[in-house]
């Protein structure tokens, strides 16, 4: 990743699945690869939950990755949020956070 390359990052969701089926999105303006690591935490009544996933991907310019899938299940309670950090060895990492969808 270079510091001017332009990095977008996005969850797309399927809310009218049960469980809630979440996809984290990157899209960059050059061809890269990076690594990824998604980390969701929920906390409730019934106690904290998180789950994490990881792994590379490589990026084509200016076309829309998949980093996973992962299926969510909350009660409108619940306290949720989705992390995800993108690296590439010598740069910085680069840190999104999102609510999770309800």
């Amino acid at each position: 990743m270079t510091a001017d390359s332009d990095i977008q990052v996005w969850l797309e969701t399927y809310a009218k699945t049960q469980p809630v089926v979440i996809v984290p999105y990157v899209k960059s303006s050059e061809n890269v690869t990076l690594r990824y690591k998604v980390r969701t935490v929920k906390e409730g009544s019934g106690g904290k939950s998180v789950m994490g996933q990881g792994g590379v991907v490589s990026v084509s310019a200016n076309v829309p990755a998949a980093l996973s899938r992962m299926s969510l299940s909350r009660s409108p309670t619940d306290v949720c949020h989705i992390d995800l950090v993108l690296s590439e060895s010598g740069v910085a990492d680069r840190n999104y956070h999102f609510d999770c969808p309800r």
